[in-house]
């Protein structure tokens, strides 16, 4: 391998503006393309896309036994696991599940929960931080 990424990693969605007829176009309300193909890409901290997982409809991914937002992750992350990287994820990937599944997998994780998720635990969501002295 040429080049080895920082340890620091993101994960986020792209979008590929695109008017034509295609079965996977996808519309973004809040994206300056509202028409066109999702993309979730794994990058360093500087930009540079180390994955790209095109979303093709619900059947991009087939796992069952895990959540959307956390078959992303596992699918952009697999060739970064066990390694010591930190992955920084956006609220809609971020849940207590997919921390602990990637701290089993020697994998920090960095991000905002969602308080209205039903996997959060409540002490977690609700807990108070001490003020610093």
């Amino acid at each position: 391998m040429i080049f080895y990424p920082d340890k620091n990693l993101s994960i986020d969605e792209a979008m590929i503006g695109c008017q034509g007829r295609l079965s996977f176009r996808q519309y973004i309300t809040n994206k300056s393309h509202k028409y066109g193909i999702k993309l979730y890409e794994l990058t360093t901290y500087d930009g540079f896309i180390l994955n790209i997982l095109v979303y093709t409809g619900r059947g991009t991914l087939q796992d069952n036994n895990t959540s959307h937002a956390e078959s992303v992750v596992k699918t952009l992350f697999t060739d970064y696991l066990e390694k010591g990287h930190t992955v920084y994820l956006d609220n809609f990937y971020t849940s207590v599940p997919l921390a602990e599944a990637l701290f089993k997998e020697k994998t920090g994780c960095v991000g905002t929960l969602r308080e209205n998720r039903r996997e959060h635990l409540k002490d977690v969501v609700k807990k108070k931080l001490k003020k610093e002295k």
